[in-house]
Order: structure tokens, then sequence, then C-alpha cells
């Protein structure tokens, strides 16, 4: 089976490279996790449910791979399990990245079209982020100046 590869415009970042950034698991993953946790402590859905204080439905879903719990559900899990939230979900701190997947967003703005807003979710290099936060600097400083030349 081919693994999944990412599909972040530009360069691709050699996964192995970057360890300190966020690592995302599928639904399929976490639900072995926790199957696996659960069933090391001897437990079915149902106990596993009654000691997290979560609906067992909810317990199948994770364990099929179906979805992913919400954080207070997930603190709920870990809680049951003794493990750190974490170490049973690390892409918790990452959730826009379900998939791996950089974002990368462009909306021109309605109301002044010669705007848009941008929304950038990615691994940089601390050169390349610095770029771009001088360039959104400098935007603000035009935008603010821009009501006084318009006034004149």
């Amino acid at each position: 089976m081919a693994k999944e590869e990412r599909t972040h415009a530009g360069a691709a970042v050699p996964r192995d490279t970057h360890d300190f950034a966020p690592r995302a698991i599928t639904k399929d993953e976490f639900g072995r996790r926790v199957y696996s946790l659960m069933l090391s402590k001897g437990w079915n859905q149902s106990e596993l449910a009654r000691r997290a204080s979560l609906n067992r439905d909810a317990i199948s879903t994770y364990v099929r791979g179906a979805s992913l719990p919400s954080d207070g559900n997930l603190r709920k899990l870990a809680a049951a399990l003794e493990v750190k939230p974490e170490d049973l979900l690390p892409n918790v701190i990452g959730r826009a990245f379900e998939k791996d997947n950089a974002e990368l967003e462009l909306k021109v703005s309605p109301g002044r079209p010669d705007y848009a807003w941008v929304k950038i979710n990615r691994l940089l290099s601390l050169e390349a982020a610095l770029k771009v936060m001088e360039i959104v600097r400098q935007d603000d400083e035009k935008i603010r100046d821009e009501p006084a030349a318009n006034a004149g």
C-alpha cells in the first residue's frame, strides 16, 4: 500500500528533518490506539464509556476510526485510560492538520476588491516567516496612512 504523500504547494519538506512539527495521526490510527489501551486494561467499549463518562456510541465511533473526539472528550478518554491527551492524539495541537495538509487561502474582500484576506497555515523557514511578517507590517502602515491620503 502506497504511503499518503503531502499535497503542500511548493517544495516538499521531508518528514524526518522536522521532528518538531506537529504530527497528525489518522482517525483509524487514533481508533487503534484507543482500542489497544482499552484491551490492555481488560475493558470493553461499555466499560471505557462508563469510566470516561461518555456515550458508548461515541467510543464505538472512535474505535472504528469514524471520527476524532472533541477536546473535552479527548481529555475524558485520556484520563480514563491514564495517558496524556497529547500521547493519545498528538495532533490535538494541530487540529487544522486533519490529513496533514497545509492550508493556503486567499479571499478577495467583497467591499474592497483591491484587498484580500490571506490565511497561511504551513511550516516555513524562519527567514520566509520573517519576510511575510515584514510584508504584513508594511501593508498595515499603507492601510493606516490611506485615509489620510484620501482625505486631502
